[in-house]
């Protein structure tokens, strides 16, 4: 049987964050481990640079390890609470990425429509997004808000991705800048509890592996 395992992902170096990325900053603090209930995960972190080509290469081999969750976690520069994005779309995409490519056409195809749509243009977690702001806000210092507003340039576009392979366990979190004002260390408390509210919703729907 496979290791038990959860990815966290954060990205690299970008404009307006080339010294560092405030998500990778928090996501590598994270512990190796990560204990719920009687099984210990693993916890695979992967700093993801900021172009379309690595996330076209990056989330495939994510998936093909069958991870229990996956938690995407960007920097917003515009906020300071820790955002829980209920959603990406799948148009928009025009910006060009840090090695300054942009994608061929501004539209995602998607394999998650359903019968009844000729296009999809937007996918959703499937994780209560609402629930886990709410308790993190009763329970932590830390304020977490839930957003619609995950963006068209990488943050959307590895959210899509993901979403488009299992919406029950993909995640993405937006951060703000570090000391912004949150320090690493609290960016990524905030992260790990969030990782296990996650578990805790899929352990009660049946759906860890």
């Amino acid at each position: 049987m496979p290791p038990k395992t959860i990815v966290v992902t954060g990205f690299g170096p970008f404009v307006g964050h080339e010294d560092r990325n405030a998500s990778w900053e928090a996501v590598r603090l994270l512990p190796d481990v990560f204990h719920f209930r009687k099984d210990a995960y693993e916890i695979q972190k992967y700093e993801v640079p900021v172009t379309y080509e690595s996330v076209d290469r990056i989330v495939p081999r994510i998936w093909d390890s069958k991870p229990g969750l996956v938690v995407h976690v960007g920097v917003h520069g515009k906020i300071n609470t820790i955002n829980l994005e209920h959603c990406s779309y799948a148009s928009g995409y025009c910006k060009p990425d840090f090695a300054n490519r942009c994608l061929p056409c501004d539209k995602i195809t998607v394999n998650s429509k359903t019968e009844e749509q000729e296009i999809c243009t937007v996918l959703q977690t499937n994780l209560d997004v609402e629930r886990i702001a709410r308790e993190l806000n009763l329970e932590t210092n830390v304020k977490c808000c839930c957003s619609t507003e995950v963006g068209n340039y990488l943050c959307g576009y590895i959210y899509l991705k993901s979403l488009d392979i299992d919406p029950d366990r993909t995640l993405f979190v937006h951060v703000p800048p570090v000391g912004k004002p949150y320090s690493s260390e609290e960016t990524m408390a905030a992260v790990y509890n969030i990782v296990g509210k996650c578990l805790e919703q899929l352990f009660a729907e049946k759906k860890l592996p």
